[in-house]
Protein backbone atom coordinates (compact mmCIF):
# COMPACT_ATOMS: atom_id res chain seq x y z
CA UNK A 1 0.00 0.00 0.00
CA UNK A 2 1.59 3.45 -0.95
CA UNK A 3 1.95 6.27 1.56
CA UNK A 4 -0.63 8.58 1.78
CA UNK A 5 2.49 11.48 0.55
CA UNK A 6 3.57 8.71 -2.39
CA UNK A 7 -0.37 9.16 -3.39
CA UNK A 8 -0.38 12.98 -2.67
CA UNK A 9 2.41 13.46 -5.27
CA UNK A 10 0.73 11.56 -7.51
CA UNK A 11 -2.00 13.39 -7.58
CA UNK A 12 -0.34 16.52 -7.63
CA UNK A 13 1.98 15.03 -10.76
CA UNK A 14 -1.13 14.40 -12.59
CA UNK A 15 -3.08 17.44 -12.10
CA UNK A 16 0.04 19.14 -13.55
CA UNK A 17 0.45 17.10 -16.50
CA UNK A 18 -3.52 17.74 -16.94
CA UNK A 19 -2.70 21.37 -16.77
CA UNK A 20 -0.32 21.23 -19.78
CA UNK A 21 -2.64 19.71 -21.66
CA UNK A 22 -5.59 22.07 -20.81
CA UNK A 23 -3.66 25.32 -21.22
CA UNK A 24 -1.11 24.37 -24.08
CA UNK A 25 2.28 24.30 -23.71
CA UNK A 26 5.05 27.47 -23.94
CA UNK A 27 6.02 26.76 -27.49
CA UNK A 28 2.32 27.00 -28.92
CA UNK A 29 2.28 30.49 -26.76
CA UNK A 30 5.62 31.34 -28.19
CA UNK A 31 4.47 31.21 -31.69
CA UNK A 32 1.49 33.04 -30.87
CA UNK A 33 3.54 35.89 -29.20
CA UNK A 34 5.95 36.07 -32.19
CA UNK A 35 2.84 35.85 -34.80
CA UNK A 36 1.19 38.82 -32.89
CA UNK A 37 4.86 41.33 -33.05
CA UNK A 38 5.51 40.58 -36.48
CA UNK A 39 5.79 43.37 -39.01
CA UNK A 40 2.89 43.20 -41.50
CA UNK A 41 5.26 44.36 -44.18
CA UNK A 42 9.13 45.55 -45.10
CA UNK A 43 10.21 49.03 -46.14
CA UNK A 44 13.10 49.00 -48.46
CA UNK A 45 14.98 51.97 -49.85
CA UNK A 46 15.75 51.50 -53.48
CA UNK A 47 19.64 50.70 -53.27
CA UNK A 48 19.92 49.65 -49.73
CA UNK A 49 19.77 45.74 -49.15
CA UNK A 50 16.57 44.81 -47.18
CA UNK A 51 16.78 43.17 -43.95
CA UNK A 52 16.09 39.77 -43.54
CA UNK A 53 16.34 39.44 -47.50
CA UNK A 54 18.93 36.87 -48.40
CA UNK A 55 18.67 37.92 -52.02
CA UNK A 56 19.41 41.55 -51.30
CA UNK A 57 16.18 42.65 -53.75
CA UNK A 58 12.92 44.06 -52.77
CA UNK A 59 11.12 41.60 -53.84
CA UNK A 60 11.16 39.16 -51.36
CA UNK A 61 8.91 35.98 -51.13
CA UNK A 62 5.82 36.46 -48.65
CA UNK A 63 6.17 34.59 -45.26
CA UNK A 64 3.93 31.63 -45.03
CA UNK A 65 1.36 31.54 -43.57
CA UNK A 66 1.18 30.25 -39.83
CA UNK A 67 -0.59 26.49 -39.45
CA UNK A 68 -4.45 26.58 -38.50
CA UNK A 69 -4.21 26.08 -34.63
CA UNK A 70 -5.99 22.57 -33.94
CA UNK A 71 -10.16 22.79 -33.49
CA UNK A 72 -11.19 23.70 -29.95
CA UNK A 73 -13.51 21.18 -29.76
CA UNK A 74 -10.63 18.44 -30.73
CA UNK A 75 -7.94 19.45 -27.76
CA UNK A 76 -11.43 19.77 -25.12
CA UNK A 77 -12.55 16.01 -26.73
CA UNK A 78 -8.63 14.90 -25.90
CA UNK A 79 -8.50 16.55 -23.24
CA UNK A 80 -11.21 15.34 -21.19
CA UNK A 81 -10.03 11.53 -22.72
CA UNK A 82 -6.92 12.37 -20.79
CA UNK A 83 -8.41 13.68 -18.08
CA UNK A 84 -11.18 10.49 -17.47
CA UNK A 85 -8.15 7.57 -17.90
CA UNK A 86 -5.77 9.94 -15.10
CA UNK A 87 -8.90 9.40 -12.70
CA UNK A 88 -8.76 5.43 -13.71
CA UNK A 89 -5.20 5.72 -12.74
CA UNK A 90 -5.50 6.98 -10.12
CA UNK A 91 -8.71 5.34 -8.25
CA UNK A 92 -6.62 1.70 -9.01
CA UNK A 93 -3.56 3.54 -7.15
CA UNK A 94 -5.52 4.15 -4.22
CA UNK A 95 -8.06 1.32 -4.35
CA UNK A 96 -7.81 -0.23 -0.42
CA UNK A 97 -5.62 -3.44 -0.28
CA UNK A 98 -6.93 -5.83 2.36
CA UNK A 99 -3.77 -7.47 2.43
CA UNK A 100 -1.17 -5.56 2.37
CA UNK A 101 -2.55 -3.49 4.90
CA UNK A 102 -2.88 -6.38 7.14
CA UNK A 103 0.02 -7.27 6.67
CA UNK A 104 1.56 -3.84 7.07
CA UNK A 105 -0.68 -2.83 10.38
CA UNK A 106 -2.67 -5.87 11.48
CA UNK A 107 0.29 -8.80 11.32
CA UNK A 108 2.30 -7.89 14.16
CA UNK A 109 -0.23 -9.12 16.56
CA UNK A 110 -2.80 -10.94 14.47
CA UNK A 111 -0.20 -13.00 13.41
CA UNK A 112 1.45 -13.87 16.87
CA UNK A 113 -1.40 -13.52 18.95
CA UNK A 114 0.66 -10.92 21.04
CA UNK A 115 -0.92 -9.30 24.26
CA UNK A 116 -4.09 -11.56 23.16
CA UNK A 117 -5.06 -11.21 19.80
CA UNK A 118 -7.09 -13.56 18.22
CA UNK A 119 -4.86 -15.26 14.99
CA UNK A 120 -5.55 -14.89 11.91
CA UNK A 121 -6.74 -18.49 10.83
CA UNK A 122 -7.91 -19.15 14.17
CA UNK A 123 -11.53 -19.94 13.82
CA UNK A 124 -12.52 -20.65 17.34
CA UNK A 125 -11.00 -17.13 18.73
CA UNK A 126 -12.47 -15.15 15.61
CA UNK A 127 -16.21 -16.68 16.41
CA UNK A 128 -15.98 -15.95 20.12
CA UNK A 129 -15.28 -12.28 19.05
CA UNK A 130 -18.05 -12.27 16.32
CA UNK A 131 -20.23 -13.47 18.30
CA UNK A 132 -20.62 -10.31 20.14
CA UNK A 133 -21.89 -9.00 16.69
CA UNK A 134 -20.19 -6.78 13.88
CA UNK A 135 -21.23 -3.33 15.90
CA UNK A 136 -19.48 -4.47 19.02
CA UNK A 137 -16.41 -5.64 17.09
CA UNK A 138 -16.22 -2.58 15.29
CA UNK A 139 -16.43 -0.13 17.97
CA UNK A 140 -13.76 -2.02 19.56
CA UNK A 141 -11.41 -1.77 16.40
CA UNK A 142 -12.70 2.10 15.91
CA UNK A 143 -11.81 2.57 19.88
CA UNK A 144 -8.99 0.06 20.80
CA UNK A 145 -9.86 -2.75 23.19
CA UNK A 146 -7.22 -3.72 25.77
CA UNK A 147 -3.41 -3.82 24.54
CA UNK A 148 -4.89 -2.66 21.21
CA UNK A 149 -4.91 1.13 20.01
CA UNK A 150 -7.16 2.89 18.56
CA UNK A 151 -8.02 1.53 14.33
CA UNK A 152 -4.92 -0.92 14.92
CA UNK A 153 -3.04 1.81 14.59
CA UNK A 154 -4.25 1.92 10.32
CA UNK A 155 -4.82 5.83 10.85
CA UNK A 156 -5.02 6.27 7.17
CA UNK A 157 -8.16 3.47 7.09
CA UNK A 158 -11.28 4.45 6.72
CA UNK A 159 -14.27 2.51 8.52
CA UNK A 160 -15.25 0.56 5.44
CA UNK A 161 -11.24 0.01 5.09
CA UNK A 162 -11.10 -1.23 9.12
CA UNK A 163 -14.47 -3.42 8.36
CA UNK A 164 -13.12 -5.10 5.19
CA UNK A 165 -9.91 -5.83 7.63
CA UNK A 166 -12.18 -7.26 10.30
CA UNK A 167 -13.58 -9.58 7.80
CA UNK A 168 -10.66 -10.55 6.09
CA UNK A 169 -8.96 -11.80 9.85
CA UNK A 170 -12.73 -13.23 10.57
CA UNK A 171 -12.44 -15.36 7.48
CA UNK A 172 -9.47 -16.76 7.00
Amino acid sequence: MQSETAKTRLLVLVLANLGLLLFGNTAVAQQSIEDNIRPAGQVCLAGQPCVGNTVGSASAAPAPAPAPAAAPQAVATAAVEVAVEIVEAVAEVAAFDVESTYQMSCFACHGTGAAGAPILGDADAWTERMAKGMDAVMVNVMNGINAMPAKGLCMTCSEDDLLALVNYMSSQ
